[in-house]
């Protein structure tokens, strides 16, 4: 499925890439460094109505990235390092680049992993118990194979689409996720779904190969030294529309559970959604409170000494399988799309 935003951020990206505008313009824009958001690893696609596909980039594109930012100077650093580095004003060393991945799907394990070892470069993972033990799902993986499924579909006491054509179904898909975000609660989206997913004869899950690592699998990959386990929630919750108890007990117990599995307390939390609309000052502030030592977001910027003052509303460069091009990677980390994304604004807080 192609966007045509997508289409014109394309040319644009490659224009400040090809003048050189992008690489001259590093040092204004650039900062200190990046964090980089992934989600998902593998070689196929998966998405089956391809609204979904920006989630995955695969393992070739991983390895691109990271042997480009090696032959340009760019360090690859921990989580660790990178808050080192940003509350100590380290400006005069290497740019840096922290290499993220949100929900902890297991493709993690089997395909990005093997490119981290293979190039020694450190990574973070940002768990939430509740994926790993069913409390929680992946809602939204969920509501692409019920739709591609369903002739029509319907919210019990709510809207219906037809879903005849593929046109149809990539609209209802878009829909469907404004009604979860916008007209439920936290609480009211799993059972809706499953209701729904009742109606057309399936299972509220998914397969286990599209599944988030199991404790046996997350505790494999956390051995490796290379691994940062940081904290996402329990319920991957959109923690705007929660209480401030709510939102603390979230990140709190989340970090509790993973201590008790890994023997690790996380001290870097990564918030879900990570929108405007789903973490702000009063999330910063909490994450401050409950001891964590940063925590991103999924605002589009780059890292500069300013966001020493405020390390947990951190923003973070998407690399999402709409984008699969070394000329755009390269042109985001550079931080000259930061001002276009964020109303002309160089450094991103919340």
């Amino acid at each position: 499925m192609v966007h045509a935003a997508d289409l014109v951020r394309k040319a644009v990206m490659r224009l400040a890439w090809h003048s050189g505008f992008a690489s001259g313009a590093r040092d204004r824009f650039g900062g200190l460094g990046s964090i980089v958001m992934l989600h998902r690893v593998r070689p196929d696609c998966i998405s089956p109505l391809g609204v979904n596909r920006s989630l995955a980039i695969t393992p070739a594109f991983l390895e691109q990235i990271i042997v480009s930012l090696k032959s340009e100077g760019t360090e690859v650093v921990s989580m660790d390092e990178m808050a080192e580095r940003v509350k100590s004003g380290l400006a005069g060393k290497r740019r840096f680049v922290a290499i993220t991945l949100d929900d902890g799907y297991n493709d993690n394990l089997t395909h990005a992993y093997p490119v981290f070892q293979k190039h020694n470069v450190p990574f973070t993972i940002y768990a939430a118990p509740g994926l790993i033990e069913g409390a929680a799902v992946l809602w939204w993986e969920i509501a692409e194979k019920l739709i591609a499924k369903a002739g029509i579909l319907s919210i019990p006491g709510g809207p219906e689409w037809r879903c005849g054509t593929l046109h149809q179904k990539r609209a209802a898909f878009h829909s469907l996720m404004r009604y979860f975000s916008i007209n439920l609660t936290e609480l009211e989206q799993l059972p809706v779904l499953r209701e729904m997913c009742a109606q057309q004869g399936m299972m509220c899950g998914v397969p286990s190969d599209q599944d988030v690592m199991n404790w046996k699998e997350l505790r494999q990959i956390a051995a490796d030294p290379l691994c940062t386990i940081g904290a996402h929630t329990v319920h991957h919750y959109n923690l705007k529309k929660l209480s401030p108890d709510m939102v603390a007990w979230e990140m709190r117990l989340s970090a509790d559970m993973l201590e008790d599995r890994l023997g690790k307390r996380p001290m870097h939390f990564a918030y879900p959604y990570g929108s405007a609309r789903a973490a702000g000052r009063r999330e910063a502030d909490i994450a401050a409170a409950e001891g964590f030592v940063s925590a991103v977001t999924t605002r589009h910027g780059t890292i500069h000494g300013e966001h020493r003052a405020n390390m947990w509303a951190l923003p973070r460069i998407s690399i999402n399988g709409r984008f699969q091009k070394l000329v755009y990677a390269r042109t985001m980390m550079s931080g000259v799309t930061t001002p276009i994304a964020n109303a002309g604004r160089r450094v991103v807080q919340a």
